[in-house]
């Protein structure tokens, strides 16, 4: 039976000297509590000795492969009135989610028997079955067939337009010249017979639409029925991808103060973006609030430092302490601190 004291740490240094925190940290701006900053300090002294797991993240060197991560610590008092901490990481460490020393994740999607690693065994199955159909060289022939016949067209059809431009502006020209050197007769008789040029131009016109219409259409059905079963299994990717996305969604429940559970779908749901970004419920703090309430212990502080070389795409520094995500966290941690004090 899985107990929280699994996880549970107490402190090596004594704390009698430390005052309690008054009410839990506000995870977008805080000064880390003297006793996170102890708690922070004894998980990093783990990270650099442990040898239960290998990770480059960058420490000793900044190597270009090296990811850093985001740790967190959660100051808690057990059952017994205990004061110790609880440890977690942001998504995943050596290609894991359980680690001795910190709390698991919420929904685990890497379990042996998770509806996860079916479900994208078959999105990768249908994403095979695409690229190899695609590798079908007729494909491209018809591809090509198809670009030539819209080339065709349009270069003939445009031909055509320039002409009957053309015969319009001589039209024009032989009706004014001969209104005074013809009789009215013979005036008659050309009128008629440049109004039936007129005609002939534009049935030509039509006829050349259709034409290549009928040509580019022959071309087009000849690659949609090599293409149609890519289409289809795109279309079932996609679909069975939502329908997954949605189930792991659902799956991620996270607990408050009131023991009330919310899935990280509907507590989205009453956000502007609707759908949570990706890696949403991987932080550290929603991971270490949902296990404090599971197990019943009562968060006092929290604090989240980052540990290794610093990312791209924002401002990390190794061993500085930062605010929980707005994007990701802000919705559910809104939902997990409802109630607190």
């Amino acid at each position: 039976m899985p107990s929280p004291e699994n996880h549970f740490t107490s402190f090596k240094a004594a704390i009698d000297a430390y005052t309690l925190p008054e009410r839990f940290t506000f995870p977008f701006y805080y000064q880390p509590h003297p006793l996170c900053l102890l708690a922070a300090k004894e998980l990093q002294k783990h990270l650099a000795i442990q040898q239960e797991w290998q990770h480059n993240f960058g420490v000793d060197k900044q190597q270009d492969n090296a990811i850093g991560k985001m740790f967190g610590v959660l100051l808690v008092k057990n059952k017994a009135k205990e004061i110790g901490y609880l440890a977690a990481f942001s998504g995943k460490i050596a290609g894991q989610n359980h680690w001795s020393k910190f709390v698991p994740p919420v929904f685990d999607m890497l379990a042996e028997d998770s509806f996860f690693i079916a479900g994208q065994l078959e999105i990768n199955r249908l994403s095979e079955q695409i690229k190899r159909l695609g590798k079908n060289p007729q494909i491209l022939d018809d591809e090509i067939q198809l670009k030539n016949e819209i080339g065709a067209s349009d270069m003939h059809i445009e031909a055509h337009r320039k002409h009957m431009i053309e015969a319009r502006k001589i039209r024009k020209a032989r009706r004014l010249a001969a209104e005074t050197a013809l009789s009215s007769d013979d005036f008659l008789r050309l009128k008629e017979q440049l109004s039936k040029d007129s005609v002939k131009d534009k049935l030509q016109l039509r006829d050349l639409n259709i034409y290549w219409r009928e040509r580019i259409q022959k071309a087009q059905e000849n690659l949609e029925q090599l293409s149609s079963e890519i289409a289809a299994l795109k279309d079932q990717r996609r679909d069975l991808s939502a329908t997954l996305q949605k189930k792991i969604f659902d799956q991620y429940r996270f607990l408050n103060n009131s023991s009330t559970s919310k899935s990280l779908y509907d507590i989205f749901q009453e956000t502007a973006q609707l759908t949570p970004p990706a890696g949403s419920g991987e932080c550290a703090a929603p991971k270490l609030l949902h296990y404090a309430f599971k197990w019943g212990l009562q968060p006092l502080a929290m604090a989240e430092f980052w540990w290794g070389k610093s990312p791209k795409s924002e401002i990390r520094k190794h061993l500085n302490f930062y605010p929980s995500c707005q994007g990701k966290c802000q919705p559910i941690l809104k939902h997990m601190l409802e109630g607190m004090h």
